[in-house]
């Protein structure tokens, strides 16, 4: 049964090109009638049954169309799978040294050497004035993707690893989809200009410039997109943390006689520490302790003479006082003697 259905619509395809052949070419009357013959028979074939030869030309339309989207699906997905993966790795290391100034010019000589570059580096020298003088740094290393084992585990000869962490994030779907939209509106300029080309009224070419500008814009942004991707893909991260010390921490103790004797001798060094950190903070503010001892002093003078004033206006107060009690007291004996007189 559904090949005589395609045999019917394949008939019925044939008589609707020879009209249109027929028509086109001016053909004579005869072959028409003979044409339309045949193409009235075809359609009375097709009526004859039941009119399903438009559900079936319908059907196999959709077919096609699906299966050409599968095509599509699988031409994708193979391309997905042809393409490099796009990988963005980063690696976080903290570590310690006792060579600190030696471990950063290793790691800048290296990072060049390697092809890399220095993104930050941020050095902290310690503060004298807490006591505190221990050193760190923190840099951001870009090196290339194909050399990050090998800076990683140059650095970690080099020093005491305390931490570690490597990260990985895979774009590769980002890209190509990046990429697809790029050509894609690659191809909608080329359209619009062509577009541009043909325009005859102002008001068209304004409008086919407004959306040429757009497309170039989101143009512009996909390619900063991709370029910013391919920096992180090509040149991994590492972000390393370093820690100055005096002398490397054991990572395993073999007893307790190797603990209470590096204990022992840490503490000796803390108080060794302190009491030279002391005297060179004394020797540091004698500047200041002669200033405030000479302010001191001043201050002490300024009471002292006053107290010295208001002793001396307390007795010459009391001074005169005394005389006038005792010329009051001659007076009262003189008025009293005239009285007894």
């Amino acid at each position: 049964m559904k090949e005589n259905r395609r045999h019917r619509l394949t008939a019925a395809v044939f008589a609707a090109i020879f009209m249109l052949l027929a028509a086109g070419c001016g053909g004579s009357s005869s072959q028409t009638q003979t044409e339309g013959a045949a193409a009235e028979e075809a359609v009375a074939m097709d009526a004859g049954s039941g009119g399903t030869i438009y559900e079936n030309a319908s059907g196999a339309l959709e077919e096609r169309e699906g299966a050409e989207a599968e095509g599509d699906a699988a031409k994708d997905g193979e391309a997905a799978s042809e393409t490099a993966r796009k990988l963005i790795k980063t690696v976080d290391l903290t570590v310690e040294t006792d060579e600190f100034d030696a471990l950063l010019t290793n790691v800048e000589e290296r990072t060049k050497e390697l092809g890399g570059y220095i993104e930050r580096s941020d050095v902290y020298n310690g503060s004298q004035a807490s006591g505190y003088r221990s050193r760190s740094a923190s840099l951001k290393v870009r090196v290339p993707s194909d050399r990050l084992d090998e800076f990683v585990e140059e650095v970690a000869e080099r020093t005491n690893v305390t931490n570690r962490s490597e990260y990985v994030e895979d774009v590769t779907l980002q890209y190509v989809d990046l990429e697809s939209h790029k050509k894609a509106l690659y191809a909608e300029q080329e359209s619009l200009l062509s577009m541009l080309e043909q325009a005859e009224s102002i008001e068209d070419i304004l409008a086919i410039n407004a959306q040429l500008t757009d497309v170039r814009y989101q143009i512009e942004s996909m390619e900063s997109q991709l370029r910013t991707y391919d920096n992180q893909i090509d040149y991994s991260t590492v972000y390393l943390n370093v820690d100055e010390i005096e002398q490397y921490a054991p990572a395993e103790q073999t007893g307790a006689g190797d603990r209470i004797r590096t204990g022992f001798v840490k503490n000796l060094r803390r108080v060794g520490n302190g009491i030279s950190n002391f005297f060179i903070e004394l020797i540091i503010a004698i500047p200041l302790l002669v200033t405030a001892a000479v302010a001191l002093g001043i201050c002490i003078g300024i009471v002292f003479l006053a107290i010295r004033a208001g002793e001396k206006s307390a007795a010459a107060r009391k001074s005169r006082a005394e005389k006038k009690r005792a010329t009051d007291r001659e007076k009262e004996q003189q008025g009293n003697g005239k009285t007894n007189g």
